[in-house]
């Protein structure tokens, strides 16, 4: 595949980019007025959706010829974590709702628009995980392992992701952009519902 997806996937995704970092969540993390409680509250959001997303699409068959170990880019076992270190019970975390209105994830194209979207959140999370680390009594081993998911080796794994979507053979780049766009706007849709 051309490298003009990724270009292409930067461009016509930056108006959905910039909405969901509009969220009340999010600004209140750079104001640094979130409290504990609400950030625990954006976690659970973050969960409600990625739980059922990963769900869906790890039982697609193709997965296995992406070119990713997906193991390790699973999110929702880091937010588990944050959650119960926030003093939430596994059995409350299991109770958590779960988001009904995900992007379509049955085709490797509409995979990867997805994991654009988040594995491209782990390099915002990184500015994230220093905001919060300011104001809110949390690291990266506590509290922030979903923003600090991948620590050190976040810019590896971007660029592994990068790699393996421009090795894929892939030719629906319509399909990719949207799928990104979608998952951008239902997450974002989510995580403002009662928020």
């Amino acid at each position: 595949m051309s490298t003009r997806i990724l270009e292409r996937l930067r461009e016509d995704t930056a108006a959905q980019h910039e909405q969901i970092e509009q969220n009340p969540y999010a600004k209140a993390a750079f104001d640094q007025t979130l409290t504990i409680d609400q950030y625990r509250s954006y976690l659970a959001k973050f969960y409600g959706f990625i739980k059922p997303a990963e769900a869906k699409f790890m039982a697609v068959d193709a997965l296995n010829d992406m070119g990713l170990d997906m193991t390790i880019r699973m999110k929702s076992k880091h937010l588990e974590e944050d959650l119960m270190h926030l003093d939430m019970t596994q059995d409350e975390v299991n109770q958590l709702p779960l988001c009904s209105r995900l992007p379509e994830l049955g085709t490797p194209a509409q995979i990867w628009g997805y994991l654009y979207v988040m594995e491209g959140s782990t390099l915002g999370g990184q500015v994230i995980t220093k905001q919060l680390m300011k104001f809110l009594p949390v690291s990266p081993e506590s509290g922030i392992r979903y923003f600090h998911a991948y620590g050190q080796e976040t810019k590896p794994r971007w660029t592994e992701f990068r790699e393996a979507l421009l090795s894929s053979s892939l030719n629906d780049s319509d399909e990719i952009i949207d799928s990104a766009k979608e998952t951008f706007r239902l997450l974002d849709a989510w995580i403002r519902d009662s928020a």
